[in-house]
């Protein structure tokens, strides 16, 4: 039985995500184990609409001005996300059925304006959070454009 529970729990991520509120950076941090939690909360985060970076890792940096490895998404504009798998052979994700916007797109990341250019934001906001969940249950291996069967 315990095997089963290890099995069900998944692996324990940190999940960060910062605003620019002007006078001073709105900053949020949790811990995860649960896909479907973390997929609720990433669609609370998208459904606010205000375009900002989540970072999903499992270990610290050794150095603290680098990003962890993980995996960091784009959420909040309403047709467009990034994902990027944060990796020495890392990348951005690319949906073939996902059309590029017209521009740029900023995004909040670390409570800093950021724009991406066009040709990172090839994903659905819906796609994004799935490679997440996905990510997340996994325990960190490489991420990629969920289909059907990863439902």
């Amino acid at each position: 039985m315990a095997h089963l529970h290890r099995q069900r729990k998944g692996h324990c991520m940190k999940v960060t995500w910062a605003y620019d509120r002007g006078d001073h950076r709105n900053n949020h941090e949790v811990d995860l184990t649960d896909p479907a939690a973390l997929e609720a909360l990433l669609h609370e985060i998208h459904e606010a609409r205000e375009p900002v970076a989540v970072t999903i890792f499992s270990k610290s940096a050794d150095d603290p001005d680098e990003l962890p490895p993980g995996l960091q998404i784009g959420l909040g504009h309403p047709t467009h996300a990034f994902a990027v798998h944060i990796a020495d052979d890392g990348d951005y994700l690319s949906d073939p059925t996902a059309q590029a916007p017209s521009e740029a797109v900023s995004f909040d990341v670390g409570g800093v304006p950021t724009e991406y250019p066009a040709e990172y934001l090839r994903i659905r906001p819906e796609t994004a959070i799935r490679a997440a969940a996905t990510f997340l249950k996994t325990g960190g291996q490489p991420p990629h454009v969920p289909d059907a069967s990863d439902r």
